[in-house]
């Protein structure tokens, strides 16, 4: 299943709102003045998919051993 999506609507002011969602299900939203900045935003943001999810994998793992470190510590934070 493709999460991939891209929605943009145009204002009365001519402003464009862009909110996307990658293939992992990662959503942002944000403002462009014109069709170009909207086209540049997309392909930056969808390009760079692999990226974010690595980062986000990654940052997990850091936290998730934190965690058990303070356990093994004798540490509680719930």
């Amino acid at each position: 299943m493709n999460k991939e999506s891209v929605e943009i609507t145009q204002y009365d002011s001519g402003i464009y709102r862009v909110e996307m969602t990658d293939k992992y299900g990662e959503w942002t939203s944000l403002g462009a003045e014109t069709m170009e900045e909207v086209d540049k935003y997309i392909e930056e943001y969808m390009s760079s998919a692999d990226k974010r999810y690595k980062s986000r994998e990654s940052w997990g793992k850091c936290v998730q051993k934190l965690i058990e470190d303070d356990r093994k510590h004798g540490r509680s934070w719930e």
